[in-house]
């Protein structure tokens, strides 16, 4: 036993793969995986619609556990960076904390706080992103807030935030059945289905959600997908996505509204030329029940902007329907990509409508283990951002510099 965990402990200070941890193994059965993430961004804003010209920021700050303690038996936790309100420093919190149970791959039985599969975005792993970050869009998700996010998600645009939430934010708390196998040499199927808490404001109702994916060519065959391979696949991704839950949120009519986002979504690698071409493309429709009302916090109080409540939208312009679209070519260490996003609302004047264009390029100093990325996004609204509360403008400009680091 007292070799074996040295033999382990050796093996953890060696190069691992792309987006692994330092793994000691206990026993034939048994081991510890430790990982971390590091994202440290520089923007740079030009728009007054954003009270900060510049700002220096931890991203993402993780470390991440692992555990088997049976070969059907594995649990999981990571942290996550949080900035103490007081001033002296940040906060660690657990963000991710569950237990999976593996009958075999085609069933996986996952309990406790994780990424509900509502879109393939919300099962993209923040460790291999190929852009800044994820599309806004995916912050139209129920527990993300079914609001719209801007500036390479670093900036809420109110119009849009209808004030819903998770008690434990963008995660949930619940139970997911999920599955990965080949149906035939080329054609992989993988499948989620989980029941979970939901929005913070509902009414003793059931959050349920289900997806499938299926790829012609290599699999994907993990619970978390990444926004590009660097070459490393060929394949082709088709996904559907359903999340819904009953009586989500009062409005301020009196009236229980109910949650319903549909997804669609297709993605891509292949080798083209000297390099390797990834693309990926996603549609949603998301229903809140219609209206012009805003929605009521746990505490019964409009979510009107007022009270110290800071979301401000109406049902109609949160509600509505996107698409994203994003490629990338990997040559070399080098990526350029390109990415675009289009948000259209329900509401009158389009209030809440806005579309984002993205352009930037990553040079890959060892994959998505160590990566730096630059990229400029502009973002314009159908009205104005804020209503004026920073000069009424309607677009936002964002250069972002950062550093990335998963092992």
């Amino acid at each position: 036993m007292r070799h074996t965990l040295i033999a382990g402990l050796v093996a953890a200070s060696l190069p691992a793969s792309a987006l692994a941890g330092a793994k000691v193994e206990i026993n034939d059965d048994a081991s510890l995986d430790l990982g971390f993430r590091l994202q440290s961004q520089m923007i740079q804003y030009d728009s007054d619609a954003v009270a900060e010209s510049r700002d220096y920021k931890v991203r993402r700050g993780r470390i991440r556990l692992g555990a088997s303690v049976h070969e059907k038996v594995s649990l999981f936790m990571q942290t996550e960076f949080a900035e103490n309100e007081a001033g002296i420093g940040a906060d660690a919190r657990v963000i991710d904390a569950f237990i999976k149970y593996q009958v075999d791959d085609w069933a996986q039985v996952i309990a406790g706080q994780n990424m509900a599969p509502s879109l393939r975005h919300a099962t993209t792993s923040s460790g291999g992103l190929m852009a800044i970050d994820r599309t806004g869009l995916v912050y139209k998700d129920l527990t993300w807030g079914a609001r719209a996010v801007g500036s390479f998600t670093n900036q809420v645009l109110p119009e849009t935030d209808s004030g819903l939430g998770s008690a434990v934010g963008v995660r949930d708390m619940g139970l997911t059945l999920f599955g990965s196998g080949s149906l035939a040499e080329n054609t992989h199927l993988k499948y989620y289905v989980g029941t979970y808490d939901g929005a913070r404001t509902n009414n003793d109702s059931e959050r349920y959600t289900g997806r499938v994916q299926v790829n012609f060519g290599d699999d994907e065959a993990g619970y978390y997908n990444l926004t590009t391979y660097h070459g490393g696949k060929e394949t082709v991704g088709v996904g559907l996505a359903m999340d819904s839950q009953s009586d989500v949120a009062q409005a301020d009519d009196g009236e229980w509204r109910d949650y319903e986002l549909v997804t669609a979504d297709l993605f891509l690698e292949q080798p083209v030329g000297p390099g390797a071409l990834t693309a990926e493309a996603g549609w949603m429709d998301l229903d809140l029940g219609d209206g012009d009302e805003v929605f009521r916090n746990e505490d019964g109080n409009p979510m009107d902007g007022t009270d110290d409540v800071a979301a401000k939208a109406t049902i109609d312009r949160a509600q509505g329907s996107g698409y994203y679209a994003q490629t990338g070519y990997t040559v070399g260490d080098w990526q350029p990509w390109v990415a675009h996003e289009s948000w259209g609302s329900d509401a009158d004047q389009d209030w809440g409508s806005y579309d984002a264009t993205r352009l930037g390029i990553t040079y890959l100093i060892d994959g998505h283990n160590a990566n730096i990325k630059a990229g400029y996004e502009s973002l314009t609204a159908e009205n104005e951002i804020s209503e004026g509360e920073h000069g009424g403008e309607d677009s936002i400009g964002t250069f972002v510099l950062g550093g990335y680091i998963t092992y």
